[in-house]
């Protein structure tokens, strides 16, 4: 684009009043020029959010999920191909033993779908609650999990080639990294006695009928447990001891903020399981002096954490303030300098 020297060497300019014409054009404002960039980056920051807003809706599908043991694999399934027989068509057993377990009403579950719908269908619950789900589409190709989650896409050849079957903890792991967590640490761990050792995967109960005394002994029967500790708790179970028993807050706090409790796969003992039973010992002069002094250094944890925040919120608005002044003073610099560069070229001109 030619510049104002270039269009005043126009022949015939001057006596047109052409060269005048543009020597009185309208500088553009560069303070406007940067308020309307500011205006274009927020709309496109309004809409990211818009975006980000619209992937927590629930997800979208091309019909109702099909229930596990459909003949038509639904959209978006985990394999290329479809599923030539149904797995509840040979495995009876199994399809009956699932359907009633936590897994099959993973996603359909009363309290979870409350609770979900409290955090606006928060599309990340979905990894764990459905199976197949593609975080890119938000779509999911079953409710629940269901056989393809644990064992992997039905190959087309099945039942010439077989399913796998995974029952090592790293199958587990993808929803449940606390226990495994709590696994690789305890003393099970250290023997690799995996989850399927003692759980059924299909109906999630314990092995034995679901009796924890008759699991626990099937390997610790020998040698005899005629310590004091066994001798005089006859009546308790092992799990009653050596499990850690969530409260119904702890398992109600995960469907609000995603976090997961433990689940005592340690199968350490840990004090709040002779305090449920002991607690005329537990308020004991002593006892009630360490609470005393744990209730205070909470109480000062809490303080210090709500002067934390009251400083961070303090210096975010000082940033803001810092910021906003630097901008206003470089956006007055660069106006000025550029309106002087402009009166330079009118005088170079004259």
């Amino acid at each position: 684009m030619p510049d104002l020297d270039e269009l005043c060497a126009i022949p015939g300019a001057a006596k047109t009043g052409f060269s005048d014409a543009v020597r009185r054009a309208p500088v553009p404002n560069t303070a406007f020029i940067y308020l309307i960039a500011l205006v274009l980056l927020s709309a496109g920051l309004a809409l990211a959010g818009a975006e980000r807003r619209a992937q927590a809706a629930p997800p979208w599908q091309d019909g109702p999920p099909l229930p596990p043991d459909s003949d038509r694999p639904p959209a978006g399934d985990l394999s290329d191909t479809a599923v030539p027989r149904s797995c509840s068509e040979c495995h009876v057993d199994v399809a009956a033993a699932w359907e009633t377990s936590v897994h099959a009403q993973a996603f359909v579950d009363p309290v979870f779908q409350d609770y979900w719908q409290r955090a606006g269908s928060d599309p990340a619950c979905l990894g764990c609650h459905t199976t197949g789900y593609d975080p890119r589409m938000g779509t999911y190709a079953r409710e629940g999990v269901t056989c393809e989650a644990c064992h992997g896409p039905t190959p087309p050849d099945h039942p010439g080639r077989p399913v796998m079957i995974s029952p090592g903890p790293a199958v587990c792991e993808s929803c449940h990294p606390t226990t495994v967590t709590e696994w690789r640490h305890s003393a099970h761990g250290d023997q690799q006695i995996v989850c399927a050792t003692c759980h059924n995967p299909h109906p999630h109960q314990l092995r034995f009928g679901d009796d924890s005394l008759a699991l626990c002994l099937n390997c610790h029967e020998h040698p005899p447990r005629n310590d004091y500790v066994h001798l005089t708790h006859p009546e308790p179970l092992c799990t009653d001891c050596h499990w850690f028993r969530p409260r119904r807050e702890d398992l109600l706090a995960h469907f609000v903020s995603g976090a997961l409790f433990p689940t005592g796969h340690t199968a350490v003992v840990q004090t709040a399981a002779c305090v449920t039973c002991h607690a005329d010992l537990a308020a004991e002069e002593g006892t009630q002096a360490a609470q005393a002094r744990i209730r205070a250094l909470e109480a000062e944890v809490r303080s210090a954490r709500a002067q934390g925040e009251r400083a961070e919120t303090r210096r975010g608005i000082q940033g803001a303030m810092v910021g906003l002044v630097a901008g206003s003073l470089l956006t007055v610099l660069i106006v000025r300098m550029q309106r002087r560069r402009v009166s330079r070229s009118r005088d170079q001109t004259r």
